[in-house]
């Protein structure tokens, strides 16, 4: 998915001005994106792949995220077993695997069609 999403950064010319970040860890994320925040530089996306199956630590930091970062895209990556909230249109999954069409659809949605979630307060 990394190369996916360079890729797209390239062929729609944003590359340049982007960082990614990869956290093996919720610890790795929550010290990068601490650091982002207190020099004032929210994300505009976060990946956030629950991996195989859904553990109680990855959906409490999830919504951690969603209340802490209105302001950027937050687009999880969920197994197909887990149990998503209905009526939740603030919060964007996509269902595992994941191909690269799909994803270059996500990323067209979330940083060019809509650049800021439509919950955020900004």
């Amino acid at each position: 998915m990394s190369q996916w999403t360079l890729r797209w950064l390239l062929q729609n010319d944003m590359a340049e001005d982007a960082t990614m970040y990869t956290c093996n860890s919720i610890e790795d994320a929550q010290n990068i994106l601490e650091t982002a925040l207190i020099e004032g530089e929210s994300p505009a996306l976060i990946i956030f792949d629950h991996a195989d199956r859904p553990k109680d630590v990855n959906i409490k930091f999830s919504k951690k995220l969603h209340e802490a970062i209105p302001e950027s895209w937050i687009v999880e990556i969920v197994p197909d077993d887990m149990p998503i909230q209905k009526g939740a249109d603030s919060l964007y999954w996509i269902r595992r695997p994941v191909n690269e069409d799909e994803w270059s659809q996500t990323l067209q949605q979330v940083l060019l069609s809509t650049p800021t979630p439509q919950w955020a307060e900004s």
